[in-house]
């Protein structure tokens, strides 16, 4: 099963997928985090998310080659990618081909989508005006084009606005 969860920054996402993700029962729960620790503030909020999502979750911090991972977890475990957003913006710091990894990564959770409950987190950025400058306008309109693919794959789609989640699909 693969779920997207999607919305604001700070709206609920993270903490819908996680309610959802447990009460699946599974033993078998990881967390693949795509931030990377660019200082002292994201270094705390990061260990603060391990903290909350305590002990039973196995955490794997992979800022690019998240396709890669998914192929190394157990059949019938759960997975909760947070979040595409940040793994996008990796790739274009990084200058990756970002057609290839997303088409890597779409490829992926589609043969694996029947063997692991997935949950896949990102940020709506496609609410605002249109940014003054070519890097923000191109990462709007990557972030867009996977979403719409994300969500065609999906078998389930929740907006999540003000820690209230809308089930889209």
């Amino acid at each position: 099963m693969l779920a997207f969860v999607i919305g604001g920054i700070k709206s609920g996402k993270t903490k819908f997928a996680l309610k959802k993700a447990e009460e699946l029962n599974n033993s078998k729960l990881y967390y693949i985090a795509t931030a990377r620790v660019v200082d002292e503030e994201m270094k705390d909020r990061i260990e603060r998310h391990k903290r909350e999502r305590g002990e039973k979750w196995i955490t794997i911090e992979e800022p690019i080659e998240v396709d890669g991972v998914l192929k190394k977890i157990p059949i019938g475990s759960v997975i909760i990618i947070d979040c595409l957003t940040t793994w996008l913006t990796n790739l274009l710091i990084e200058n990756y081909d970002v057609e290839e990894k997303t088409n890597k990564l779409l490829d992926i959770l589609l043969k694996i989508k029947t063997d692991l409950d997935l949950f896949l987190i990102s940020n709506e950025v496609g609410l605002g005006i249109i940014p003054d400058n070519p890097l923000a306008r191109k990462f709007i309109d990557l972030s867009g084009n996977l979403h719409q693919e994300v969500a065609q794959i999906a078998d389930e789609v929740y907006f999540i606005l003000c820690g209230c989640e809308i089930k889209l699909k």
